[in-house]
């Protein structure tokens, strides 16, 4: 008879809470450093994409590590290179000095760390709830708490923290912040949990990811859906959101309506935990999706602020479950030893869908305005639920989780 043991399901979350919160935390200091320093906002803009940009090229290659030298490992290394990463900021300007230059280089190496430890502590998703003998989609939903609640608590302690402790005290909290996930890693997640990895060809192991997503058909309706999902879902809060309540003088909305959104986010992925064992994967997806797209869809009617507060929260309810389903499927679809380089396949070709929309929607907005913007987030969401219910592989999911 197997023993429960829940510490190692506490630990994957709770460092996933702490390393998305010093992501977050890091994404709103950075920028905020490079503006004071220099007056630029388009200098400020091109560090923060500096976060971004690494992560398509690193997903990739990253998961292939994962498989090679093991999930708990790969996270141990990933949260200490992000946290000397962060902590190099101030310890360059206290030394030879931080340029802009320096800036975007050190923040471009955290961002490559980041997403295989984040991919990590997906693959061992499984592993824990095999151990804690919970459901695994239960346990996607509160992995997607536990980001939320990091996309959540990150902007408001960066804010907090940039008035109180200034620019670089802020940063060596988000260091400190990836040391507590370490350590909790360390001291939470059983090394024996994951099937050891055995040591394969570096290159060969990444293209056998690329091949295996490719190549399975369920697998491969799941990316395309995620990338149509990112490709119309990112533009929202960056670009369409941004522009509509900078061009209506309503600015100080932004925060309130963001926070409705992951707040709803977080009890959407809740309840999806409570119920998912008793609704089929295929439909919960396409009722999200479709329920996403007339949420957001909604916004084009450019309702009054308390309205849009109250969409907000309801996209974030339906939107909420989307990512524990789409790793549900993967996870389910992907033997063990793949499943590092699989997921780091995965979020790679559905994030490179994301940067074409935000270079996409960018010149929509300005041409037809924000109302046109969120119409074609709306029409793009029902898009990828049609995709989902036409989809062939889909179509052959078991039922519930």
């Amino acid at each position: 008879m197997r023993t429960r043991s829940v510490t190692g399901l506490i630990g994957v979350l709770a460092a996933t809470a702490l390393s998305v919160t010093a992501n977050s935390v890091v994404a709103i200091a950075v920028p905020w450093l490079v503006l004071e320093r220099t007056g630029s906002a388009a200098l400020a803009g091109l560090a923060g994409a500096a976060a971004i940009a690494p992560i398509v090229f690193s997903a990739v290659f990253g998961g292939a590590l994962i498989d090679r030298i093991g999930k708990r490992r790969t996270c141990l290394i990933a949260d200490t290179l992000s946290a000397a990463a962060v902590a190099a900021l101030p310890l360059a300007d206290a030394t030879v000095g931080l340029t802009t230059g320096l800036v975007l280089v050190l923040v471009a190496v955290g961002a490559v760390f980041d997403s295989p430890g984040a991919a990590a502590r997906e693959a061992l998703r499984p592993d824990v709830a095999r151990a804690a003998q919970v459901p695994l989609a239960r346990v996607n939903a509160w992995g997607e708490v536990a980001e939320n609640t990091g996309y959540l608590a990150g902007p408001a302690l960066a804010g907090l923290l940039l008035v109180v402790v200034g620019g670089f005290g802020t940063v060596w909290v988000a260091a400190a912040l990836f040391g507590l996930s370490l350590l909790v890693t360390w001291f939470l997640v059983p090394a024996h949990l994951s099937v050891r990895p055995s040591p394969e060809p570096y290159l060969r192991s990444v293209w056998d990811g690329i091949r295996l997503l490719l190549r399975d058909s369920t697998l491969r309706a799941v990316t395309l859906t995620a990338a149509v999902i990112w490709l119309f879902l990112l533009p929202f809060e960056s670009v369409v959101l941004n522009a509509y309540l900078n061009e209506s003088g309503q600015v100080v909305a932004f925060g309130v309506i963001l926070a409705a959104y992951a707040g709803g986010a977080i009890g959407g992925a809740l309840a999806y935990g409570a119920i998912a064992h008793r609704v089929p994967t295929r439909v919960a997806l396409i009722v999200a999706l479709a329920l996403a797209g007339l949420s957001l869809g909604a916004f084009a009617v450019l309702p009054p602020v308390p309205v849009m507060v109250a969409l907000a929260l309801a996209a974030g309810v339906v939107t909420g479950p989307i990512n524990p389903l789409c790793a549900l499927i993967v996870q389910s679809r992907t033997p063990a030893r793949f499943r590092g380089r699989v997921i780091g396949s995965y979020t790679a070709l559905a994030l490179a869908a994301g940067p074409l929309g935000l270079l996409a929607f960018g010149p929509l907005v300005d041409t037809y305005g924000p109302a046109a913007g969120f119409a074609a987030i709306g029409g793009g969401l029902l898009l990828a639920a049609l995709l989902a219910a036409g989809a062939p592989g889909l179509r052959r999911l078991a039922g519930s989780a």
